[in-house]
């Protein structure tokens, strides 16, 4: 029933007022009073200053005048009537009705409007004025209106019945939009604490300064707010408007995602933001009628400026653009006319007095749902950004475990490729990151047009239509997934036949790049198996193929330490060095020109209760893998600066350790903090300290490794270039950085008296690094032909198996003493 009723007044507002409903008839006129000086008693008398016409053709405006209005209504039928007359303008400052008869005299007087106390919520929200009119009678109302904001005050008379139906569907009206504006708010409250995105708050603040607004214009507020604080609302109504095209723009801006971009279009936005927050503030001191027009300039401007940036993101194809749009469409299209209505640019209507609250109902919902739509996105996105590469768009490591995990829940058989591309480290450093991602983009194409049309190879998705079936798995090392090859050597084939198509010369960056790849197969893992030990595998298998100089190489479970056994010994190495496990090996150093002890070089060895001796090259890889390399190298610093003061103690005091220090002690975050305090503790001089840095960690950390480098000096540490010549070409990094040692690697040096190549490298390093001042150190000395070789080249300092193998520090205390021994009954 109240559904009818509602459908009918929304239809034709005016169907049931009494012109329409009873045979009483109206006659209008109205008089403005530009002095503001005539009283009731004054008008009665001058009956002839008011012009006879309908209250549509009064002459509203902002002019602070008081406006008069007579309406005059006859009763043509047998019945006796109650009327009530509605005055749909909440906002009026003072509006007095007083009502007389035919003979003129006062049958009743009433004053409402926000200047009025004492005044009941009713008359507050719905000012009225109740009257009776007899049969064939007839009386005459006189309204008194004046007010600093916008006089125009639409009337309505009603029968008894039929105002009281349309009261209870006003409040109906009013309760579900005060009810939706509550809902949607607190929404947009838990997503903020959800999600922490401020454009919720933002939303919020828009929706709280639209439920302020609409509570002052239409009069619900009353029953919402504090009477001191609504009646502060009444007086800055304008400062409402602009709050809410304040919100509007804010919430553009986030919505949009312009705050993240804050290019041009971001930056107009910004200051015209300042410029309505100024006269937001101007209007709290100004009149409304001088404020509102103000008011109405910033909503062009604002019109203009929001399209803008909409249609903006439009043409870029912002997803969320679109939506946008739809969700603001009824707010734009109803939020001018309560205004042209109340300046009577457009007729007075039910539905123009509720049009800016219907558009903002309509607004609210939609875009709860183009909020909801975003926070959608967003996780899709998010998610997107979880399993991609952000530069290139390719299937990251995520998705590559993900894809493995739904293959293993299938049940489908597949072998795992990873495709690393030779030297990537060593060529990164050399071009920029757009370059980098080209390099890897052309190895991917190169790839996919191998791939793509192959069903024997697994996509990891499909992206409009496009098979994507290569992943990154790592900085420089790609990934494919291969099924339903009839055996392992057609497997083989194809990928020999993919390296092929890889494999070529490529100029970047002015760089010319001879690509190579290698490729590591895990084939067929069992179901059972961990999808981290799958990837492992894989790993493994490139490592050894690179090791031994296999393009392609697949994984083999006889291997020594599976994946199994290295996540055991990752566990019992970390126990082995909190349990004092572990052993230091000394092997000597000897001055090649004094034969004296220079030092002696510190190797890690360990002997595992179950697997007996592990390899230091296995057990440190694992380290580094699992993060223990750090504890691992504090450990090694500790143990030798404990030996270097045992050895200070039985009278050997300008005995040197050298200490390895890899790439993850260098990034290790307070590493030389942990030295200095290693050295104070153990009271050694620091001087008799050499760690040895390979020449990968110059490459891959330059700039930290710099300012350790100076640090070290200036704590008297020597550092020394290990493994010179394996790696890359460090003459730049060594020139630029205080070393004083550099290490020839023992590949040049075990056959360097029968290869004459060797032997020119040796020599011209070893000139390279006096003409630097840099001591010569080298390894891997194992006769005494090499031994002469490196003095006739003026090697400062050698060690290998010539002089002694690697051995344990209470072994080498015996060893030094009898070399000792030896080299005094030389010298006599």
């Amino acid at each position: 029933m109240l559904l009818n009723h509602i459908i009918k007044i929304i239809g034709d507002p005016t169907l049931r007022t009494i012109e329409h409903t009873q045979i009483i008839y109206t006659r209008t006129a109205y008089f403005i009073d530009s002095n503001n000086n005539m009283e009731f008693d004054d008008l009665m008398t001058k009956p002839h200053l008011f012009t006879n016409a309908p209250l549509s053709n009064v002459p509203w405006s902002f002019i602070q005048q008081t406006y008069w209005l007579k309406l005059t209504l006859d009763n043509k039928s047998n019945k006796n009537n109650i009327l009530f007359a509605y005055f749909d303008n909440p906002m009026l400052d003072e509006l007095d009705i007083i009502q007389v008869n035919k003979a003129q005299h006062l049958v009743k007087k009433k004053q409402l409007g926000d200047h009025v106390k004492e005044l009941s919520l009713a008359d507050k929200s719905f000012p009225t004025f109740s009257f009776a009119l007899a049969a064939h009678d007839s009386t005459t109302l006189f309204l008194r209106i004046k007010t600093t904001g916008i006089a125009k005050t639409p009337i309505q008379i009603y029968s008894a019945n039929e105002y009281y139906q349309f009261k209870e569907i006003v409040h109906f009206i009013w309760g579900a939009f005060i009810g939706i504006c509550i809902m949607i708010a607190l929404y947009n409250l838990v997503l903020f604490y959800g999600i922490k995105d401020p454009v919720y708050l933002i939303y919020i603040g828009y929706i709280i300064s639209v439920l302020m607004l609409t509570g002052v214009v239409l009069g619900f507020g009353h029953y919402i707010w504090p009477s001191a604080l609504e009646f502060q609302l009444h007086q800055h109504v304008i400062f409402l408007n602009f709050s809410i095209a304040i919100f509007s723009l804010l919430f553009t801006l986030s919505f949009l995602r312009y705050f993240k971009s804050r290019g041009r279009l971001f930056i107009v936005a910004r200051y015209f933001l300042y410029c309505m927050m100024f006269f937001a503030t101007l209007s709290l001191l100004l009149p409304e009628y001088i404020a509102a027009p103000i008011f109405f300039i910033n909503m062009a401007i604002l019109y203009v400026i929001t399209f803008t940036l909409i249609g903006y993101k439009i043409r870029l194809g912002f997803r969320w653009a679109k939506f946008y749009v739809i969700s603001w469409l009824p707010m734009i299209l109803c939020a001018p006319i309560q205004p042209l209505m109340l300046t009577g640019k457009i007729e007075y209507s039910f539905l123009t007095s509720y049009a800016f609250l219907i558009g903002v109902s309509l607004e609210i919902i939609l875009m709860a749902m183009a909020l909801a739509d975003r926070m959608r996105y967003q996780k899709e996105k998010a998610l997107y950004n979880a399993t991609h590469e952000l530069t290139t768009g390719l299937p990251n490591l995520n998705l590559l475990e993900t894809r493995l995990k739904q293959l293993q829940q299938q049940d489908v058989k597949y072998s795992l490729c990873v495709i690393e591309i030779t030297n990537f480290h060593s060529i990164s450093p050399y071009i920029s990151n757009q370059e980098i991602d080209k390099l890897i983009l052309k190895v991917v194409q190169d790839i996919s047009a191998q791939i793509n049309t192959d069903r024997r190879f697994i996509e990891f998705e499909d992206q409009q239509g496009m098979p994507i079936k290569v992943a990154k798995a790592r900085d420089g090392v790609l990934a494919i997934l291969a099924s339903k090859f009839i055996n392992l050597q057609a497997l083989l084939l194809q990928l020999e036949k993919i390296q092929h198509t890889i494999n070529k010369d490529l100029t970047l960056s002015g760089l010319f790049i001879n690509l190579d790849t290698h490729i590591g197969v895990c084939d067929h893992p069992g179901k059972e198996t961990l999808i981290s030990h799958i990837i492992s595998q894989a790993f493994q298998a490139l490592a050894k193929g690179k090791r031994e100089g296999a393009d392609i190489c697949i994984f083999e479970d006889s291997e020594d330490f599976n994946v199994t056994q290295r996540l055991a010994l990752a566990t019992q190495l970390q126990q082995a060095i909190r349990n004092n496990e572990l052993e230091l090996y000394h092997q000597p150093q000897i001055h090649l020109a004094t034969n004296t002890i220079a030092g002696s070089e510190v190797l890690l060895r360990w002997n595992h209760p179950e697997f007996g001796f592990v390899p230091p090259d296995k057990f440190i890889r694992i380290a580094e893998d699992t993060g223990v390399i750090n504890e691992l190298t504090l450990w090694v610093i500790n143990s030798a600066f404990k030996h270097l003061n045992e050895l200070i103690n039985q009278g050997i005091s300008n005995h040197k350790v050298s200490i390895n220090i890899s790439g993850k002690d260098i990034s290790m975050r307070g590493f030389l903090n942990k030295i200095s305090m290693a050295l104070e503790v153990s009271q050694v001089p620091p001087e008799l300290i050499n760690l040895e840095l390979t020449e990968s960690v110059m490459v891959s950390d330059f700039k930290i490794l710099s300012e350790l480098m100076k640090a070290f000096a200036n704590m008297g540490i020597n550092v020394s270039v290990d493994d010179y010549g394996t790696g890359y070409s460090s003459l730049a990094y060594i020139s630029q950085l205080p070393f004083n040692e550099l290490k020839i690697d023992k590949s040049f040096v075990l056959n360097l008296s029968e290869s004459p190549r060797n032997y020119t490298i040796v020599k011209n390093t070893i000139e390279m690094a006096k003409n630097l001042h840099l001591c010569v150190v080298a390894e891997g000395v194992e006769t005494s032909a090499v031994e002469q070789k490196l003095r006739d080249c003026g090697c400062d300092i050698v060690q290998g198996y010539y002089y002694s193998k690697p051995l344990p520090f209470s072994e080498y205390l015996i060893w030094l003493r009898k070399y000792q021994e030896q080299s005094i009954i030389q010298v006599y």
